[in-house]
């Protein structure tokens, strides 16, 4: 993915910031958990991770969920996203057959 300079972070400061390692946000990356771009010798996050990123640090240094736990928790969530959205489709489609008698 293409990104603007402008818009990356770079990855030491924000691992200073919020007081996590580099190597763990590595560790992210090479799961696939979190995306990061190399740029002139610099590391980047990319904005779109940024949230998802924060929230598996904290899941990580606050309640010592392992790396193998935090690619769980994530493919759950992938998953509940899934189904919620099935479900408003499906929801969408009944409304669409019910008769005006059953609204």
């Amino acid at each position: 993915m293409n990104h603007p300079d402008e818009s990356l972070i770079p990855l030491d400061q924000f691992c200073i910031s919020c007081g996590i390692e580099v190597s763990f946000v590595h560790s992210l990356s090479k799961e696939g958990l979190c995306e990061l771009v190399v740029r002139e010798e610099s590391t980047y996050i990319v904005p779109e991770h940024l949230a998802q990123l924060e929230r598996l640090a904290r899941l990580h240094y606050e309640m010592e969920i392992n790396l193998e736990g935090l690619h769980a928790i994530v493919h759950l969530q992938e998953k509940i996203t899934d189904l919620e959205e099935e479900v408003r489709n499906l929801r969408r489609k009944l409304r669409r057959h019910q008769s005006p008698e059953y609204e």
